[in-house]
């Protein structure tokens, strides 16, 4: 949702989920001198090949993108992101990709006058949000365990950074006023606030590749308040206990709510089961 609602900025392009920049940062040795254009265009084939860029088409003309000077990894990433925002007539690009969240010292080794957006959803609507997608754990204590320690790092990499680079808001806040939120925003971009932002969803649909849209249903709606804390309508008091046992201070860093309920009998079996049964 925040992604759709940045790309609908007449300056800004925050195309589909990248991936591929933290997947090949490790294998760069591999490549050689990035300013000889045959090492570039190797690595530019490859990236090209990955799954998430082909579904984003985020390389349409690899010439185009050759055709900028490039002599590092981040130059390259430079240059498809750039002909991708030139595409839609965009002069800055951003990226959405949750899996970046605990390596954003990469991203900052990469980019370091870059500036990152931490959204923070509270965990337990986190946990029946994931439910609904086959490809993702679904066990409870691993599902709150990656939360906790995902959301963790990066509020403390991102605090090390300071103000001017690293802003965290909360979905909540986002879905209940998302126009305050934009603005806070737009002022840590340093661009002007655009209405457009807030009627992302009128053209929404287009801006999601046709695979994931079963996974971004919601996404390309208008902020639904009722969204908020579903998880105190439909997650069990069982499931809530055990979320709390591995998130609980987590829940307490960011101000969300805790219960404090002591474990019980349910609660005690389900923990059993999700360490024997079901571990994903």
């Amino acid at each position: 949702m925040l992604r759709l609602m940045l790309n609908s900025h007449p300056r800004l392009c925050v195309p589909h989920e990248s991936k591929f920049m933290t997947t090949f940062f490790p294998l760069l040795d591999g490549y050689g001198d990035l300013s000889e254009r045959a090492n570039c265009a190797r690595l530019l084939d490859d990236i090209s090949r990955h799954p998430a860029v082909e579904s984003g088409r985020l390389i349409p003309d690899k010439d185009a993108v050759l055709a900028h000077p490039i002599s590092s990894y981040a130059d390259l990433i430079d240059a498809i992101m750039c002909e991708r925002a030139r595409a839609e007539g965009k002069q800055r690009w951003g990226d959405k990709t949750p899996f970046y969240t605990p390596d954003i010292d990469v991203l900052w080794r990469l980019f370091p006058e870059s500036k990152i957006i931490h959204l923070v959803r509270d965990g337990r609507d986190v946990l029946l949000s994931q439910r609904a997608i086959s490809w993702l754990p679904s066990s409870v204590p691993r599902i709150a365990d990656d939360w906790r320690w995902m959301t963790t790092i990066c509020h403390k990499v991102g605090s090390v950074r300071g103000a001017s680079y690293f802003l965290e808001i909360r979905y909540e806040d986002l879905v209940r006023d998302p126009e305050k939120i934009l603005r806070r925003i737009c002022e840590f971009l340093n661009e002007p606030f655009a209405p457009e932002m807030l009627s992302y969803h009128e053209s929404a649909k287009e801006a999601v590749p046709r695979e994931s849209l079963q996974w971004h249903h919601n996404s390309i709606r208008s902020p639904n308040p009722e969204t908020v804390y579903a998880w105190k309508r439909e997650l069990s008091l069982s499931d809530r206990i055990i979320f709390e046992q591995h998130a609980g201070p987590a829940l307490d860093l960011f101000g969300y709510q805790r219960e404090r309920c002591r474990g019980t009998w349910g609660s005690k079996l389900k923990n059993l089961y999700f360490a024997l049964v079901v571990r994903w």
